[in-house]
């Protein structure tokens, strides 16, 4: 561990204040890039992002031979691996003295340590010509591909996640900068119930806009929880919106006005919320386990309970859409709406983490270490020790 001792002059306190913003490197979270390193892959220490993009589910396409180019001046390589699933795309830049081999070599190196088995490595120059000439074979759609000095290649593999990597240079001297391509591709299967959720009753329309809808056609005694005949109309249509959507799963939840006790007022609206559940079960033949009952008494009001009108709003059962667990099926409803349930935009998935990941987490701790040491060593020498 690195003591910094109390300052004796003004070199060693510069010493001091740049030892310890270096030790803080670690912590930095580059808000000011356009996305997040996907944390199977370690970023090389001093890029910069410059490109970012996701997809929750696409292709992309491993090079696994030398790509050549044919006749009309398209690349094609004579092995290839279509994947497909989760695919994230970042372009990093390098600036400063470190070349295109020295980055790539430590990408192949870290990937090791972290479990990655190589599928193909492609030595520079891997192609003649642009790396943008290889967008149409690698699948990368309209993504930024450019520069052609020292093109190098690797596709590798651990479990289900997929590395496609090229690294180049651009530019010399002080100008130079060595470029990170990096595709990333987690797969899975598709989640082909993305669309949102069909039928033009009104509780169908309302859940497809906002995910949740207040319902007032289950009616009820006062402080009883037994449903009345007049709740089958509602009941059926709520049940037809379940049936014509089978990947659909509910709360159900009670809501009262404040007359009577807060524990009763609990318990009364949690036993309506189960009535008309138990109804749906017997009556429609609904799954129980698509359907969740849940009380809130009077703590969730929509309006004022010092009038009548008032209480008769907060009175109701609730409705809501249940976001889905990755790879059931989810039913996203009205992105960017305030009571949209589910998010517009998942964040890759870590993959699972092995006690190898572990290890190989502290190998990568170890080596910054080292790094900063020797950047310590040097400012030493430079201001004197």
């Amino acid at each position: 561990m690195l003591t910094l001792q109390a300052p004796r002059t003004g070199r060693t306190s510069l010493l001091a204040l740049l030892t310890a913003g270096l030790l803080g490197l670690g912590s930095l979270t580059h808000a000011d890039e356009p996305g997040m390193d996907h944390p199977a892959v370690a970023r090389y220490p001093g890029a910069e992002m410059k490109e970012y993009d996701f997809k929750e589910y696409e292709q992309a396409r491993l090079l696994l031979s030398r790509p050549y180019k044919l006749g009309n001046g398209h690349y094609t390589a004579d092995k290839t691996e279509v994947v497909e699933g989760q695919v994230t795309y970042l372009r990093y830049s390098i600036p400063g003295t470190a070349s295109a081999l020295q980055v790539f070599r430590n990408y192949q190196s870290s990937l090791r340590r972290s479990g990655f088995q190589e599928l193909f490595v492609c030595e520079r120059p891997c192609i003649d010509g642009n790396l943008g000439d290889l967008r149409e074979l690698l699948m990368a759609r309209d993504l930024y591909l450019n520069y052609h000095q020292d093109i190098q290649y690797l596709a590798a593999r651990r479990g289900n996640t997929s590395v496609s990597l090229a690294v180049n240079h651009t530019g010399s001297g002080p100008d130079g900068r060595a470029l990170v391509w990096l595709f990333v591709i987690d797969n899975g299967g598709l989640d082909d119930a993305k669309m949102g959720i069909t039928g033009d009753s009104p509780i169908a329309q309302a859940l497809a806009a906002s995910g949740k809808v207040d319902v007032y056609g289950f009616l009820f005694d006062s402080g009883k929880s037994q449903l009345k005949p007049g709740s089958d109309a509602t009941l059926a249509e709520l049940a037809k919106v379940l049936q014509d959507n089978p990947g659909l799963r509910i709360d159900v939840i009670g809501h009262t006005d404040n007359v009577g006790r807060e524990d009763s007022n609990m318990a009364l609206s949690a036993a309506r919320a189960q009535a008309v559940n138990g109804a749906l079960v017997s009556r429609h033949g609904i799954a129980p386990e698509r359907l969740n009952a849940l009380g809130r008494g009077a703590s969730q009001p929509v309006a004022d309970n010092g009038n009548e009108e008032g209480r008769a709003r907060n009175r109701r059962v609730e409705i809501v859409a249940q976001a889905q667990p990755a790879g059931v099926g989810s039913v996203p409803m009205g992105a960017g709406n305030p009571r949209t349930v589910g998010t517009a935009r998942p964040a890759p998935t870590p993959p699972a983490t092995t006690v190898q990941d572990q290890v190989n987490q502290v190998g990568n701790t170890v080596d910054r270490a080292r790094s900063i040491g020797d950047t310590v060593r040097s400012l030493k020498d430079l201001f004197g020790r």
